[in-house]
């Protein structure tokens, strides 16, 4: 739980930090999404960590799996902090909240459901991690669309001879 504390408090001083007016003088998205996608990162670095190193212990795999999900809720608030945009950023990280609350109560029925889970136990707990890993990278994308300097993003599917994708167009 000391990780989870670090990087809680990390994240917190650096959006404080950001969102000073005297540290930015015109609202940058690009400052809140590199923000937002250190959070992200780093949640995901240490809990993975955590994770491969438990040794097969319950508490600890619960640990860094809830710090995992904990960077999910972290970062669109800290992406969004980062511009100002305090109350946005909680709207965002609403999502991810409700999923991590979702495994914690699944870690308090089956404390063993990450290492030793039964089917129907894997699927919730890959559904509430998949959910809240989408949510919370789209919380922090949006920091992009939320800036007034920002004009309208096309985005269309690319389909040729050996080529296929996203493009991604506009005023970013």
């Amino acid at each position: 739980m000391r990780a989870f504390r670090v990087v809680t408090l990390a994240a917190s001083l650096g959006a404080l930090v950001l969102a000073t007016p005297s540290a930015r003088a015109e609202s940058d998205p690009g400052v809140g999404l590199v923000a937002g996608t250190a959070v992200l990162l780093l949640g995901f670095t240490v809990g993975s960590t955590v994770v491969a190193t438990a040794d097969g212990s319950n508490t600890a795999t619960n640990a860094g799996w809830l710090i995992m999900e904990s960077g999910f809720v972290l970062a669109p608030w800290t992406a969004h902090a980062a511009l100002g945009q305090w109350t946005r950023g909680l709207a965002f990280a609403a999502l991810p909240a409700a999923t991590t609350g979702g495994t914690i109560g699944l870690f308090d029925y089956s404390a063993g459901t990450v290492l030793h889970g039964t089917l129907p136990q894997q699927r919730i707990l890959w559904g509430l991690f998949g959910a809240g890993l989408v949510s919370g990278v789209a919380g922090t994308l949006e920091v992009i669309f939320a800036s007034p300097r920002v004009g309208p993003v096309a985005i269309a599917p690319i389909v040729g001879a050996r080529e296929m994708g996203v493009q991604v167009g506009g005023d970013l």
